[in-house]
């Protein structure tokens, strides 16, 4: 309820009705704004009107109706790791979509599954490996939800599948108005274009179909090569072998001569074969026993780093080389030491560049100065291959790219944060000098003119969102800083 609503409701009444009213307002909706949430970048504080714990689809339709009577806007999250207010709006409805997860339906022939957006990768995984299916697209890791991939178009270790979007095969979209619309990219393709990779700011995504593909057995490899030989050795040994599905490669993080400058490669080559049985799901966060301790002490010191470094690459060599597991297996990764870290003073930020495959050594050359003349506590390096995507309006990633994923570790003073801005932005310019973009889902450090070169895309999304949603129900922090604002800044 804002002012103009209570001028409104002033001349529909009269005095007495009215501060009643204005009484029974004011008692409900105190307490309520006292609701604080955050999100994991723990600097997303965000008081807000309440939560609604989505279980059934009337739920979202009451909360639409509740938020165009109230004028309030509508947010949506899942598991909150979007790290820039994306599922945060100050005094919104949250939509809490955890517990909208059920599998609706399955088709062993066409292999399709159709799940509540609010499901979990992992939940989604234990539910098709009984049928010997796998996800052919997926957020690494797993403990993501659907939806919320689906709206940041995640993309995983499947190069060849690519984004989450290439495994849609149609949505549900709970519009403002409330009417629901069968989205696919045939029948759809104006919202298909923007509600994918469109920040839950089109509407709701009620449930997803989706292509699997067979959890075959794969066979790992392990490969350490030099930065600047990566392009080469990417090309001629992993793209041109059409048999090897999964890839990503971690950079050498320890301070010093190698710094950034070396690299070891996983791989799964598709075998082709089914198991003869169901192989039980393997348990990821079993490895976390040795990883949380491992990543403290790499947070904390060089030594912890370079300790970290040599134990992974001769554990991993073992490990990944010639190993045999299915595709379910092989797509889950321990996160639980990594996910879960935060402290009152630091916390771990992910940050993420879309760099043609070609210029990748020189971007990195930049990465390694910036890194090292601010002195950032770099945790991990990620590389991933991202195949371009034309039909998405927030595209990431116009042509082939590899993705660079930073992982660091942040102090939480106001100094350390503006420092973390500003070579945030100096990346943000190299990676588009050479061609390429970066990622939105994390802190919104960007400035506008930044966005609005990276993701040009930006005017078409608004002007669906107005056509769409024109009261703005749905909307966040995100969309507030980048979309609303005329400034440059």
């Amino acid at each position: 309820m804002n002012l103009f609503s209570l001028v409104g409701m002033y001349k529909k009444t009269n005095l007495a009705n009215f501060l009643n009213r204005l009484i029974l307002i004011l008692f409900f909706n105190a307490p309520s704004y006292a609701l604080v949430l955050n999100d994991n970048g723990q600097i997303s504080a965000t008081p807000v009107f309440h939560v609604v714990q989505v279980k059934a689809e009337a739920d979202i339709i009451s909360a639409l109706q509740s938020a165009n009577k109230e004028h309030l806007h509508i947010a949506i999250m899942g598991k909150q790791h979007s790290q820039g207010g994306h599922s945060l709006s100050p005094q919104a409805i949250e939509l809490d979509m955890l517990l909208f997860n059920h599998v609706l339906a399955i088709n062993t022939q066409t292999k399709q599954v159709t799940v509540q957006s609010g499901i979990t990768w992992a939940d989604l995984q234990t539910y098709i490996n009984p049928y010997n299916l796998a996800i052919k697209s997926m957020q690494s890791p797993n403990i993501f939800t659907v939806g919320g991939s689906m709206s940041v178009n995640a993309h995983g270790d499947d190069f060849r599948a690519g984004a989450v979007g290439n495994s849609i095969v149609a949505f549900h979209l709970l519009l403002a108005s409330g009417k629901k619309v069968l989205v696919t990219s045939a029948t759809e393709p104006t919202l298909w274009a923007a509600v994918i990779g469109g920040y839950g700011l089109i509407g709701v995504v009620t449930d997803v179909t989706l292509q699997l593909t067979d959890n075959d057995w794969l066979k790992g490899g392990y490969q350490e090569v030099d930065m600047d030989k990566f392009p080469t050795y990417f090309n001629e040994k992993i793209a041109s072998n059409k048999n090897i599905v999964l890839f990503y490669a971690h950079l050498n993080i320890v301070p010093g001569s190698k710094f950034l400058r070396t690299i070891y490669a996983i791989t799964y080559t598709d075998t082709h074969q089914l198991p003869n049985k169901i192989i039980a799901l393997d348990n990821p966060d079993k490895w976390n026993q040795l990883l949380t301790p491992l990543f403290n002490v790499s947070r904390q010191s060089p030594l912890g780093k370079a300790w970290r470094w040599a134990i992974e690459r001769k554990i991993f060599s073992r490990l990944y080389e010639n190993r045999v597991v299915t595709r379910n297996n092989a797509m889950e990764k321990p996160v639980r030491f990594a996910s879960d870290h935060h402290s009152q003073y630091n916390v771990d930020w992910l940050q993420e560049y879309f760099i043609p495959l070609n210029q990748l050594p020189k971007f990195i050359s930049i990465l390694r100065t910036i890194m090292l003349s601010n002195k950032v506590n770099l945790l991990n390096v990620t590389i991933r291959y991202v195949p371009g995507e034309t039909d998405i309006l927030l595209s990431y990633a116009k042509t082939d790219c590899f993705a660079v994923v930073l992982y660091f570790n942040q102090r939480l003073s106001a100094d350390e944060i503006r420092v973390t801005q500003v070579w945030t932005r100096r990346l943000i310019d190299a990676a588009l000098s050479l061609g390429g973009n970066y990622y939105l889902p994390y802190q919104s450090f960007a400035s506008i003119k930044q966005f609005r070169r990276g993701y040009s895309g930006r005017d078409t999304f608004l002007n669906i969102k107005q056509h769409y949603d024109p009261t703005g129900l749905f909307s966040s922090k995100f969309y507030q800083h980048y979309f609303m604002s005329t400034g440059h800044s």
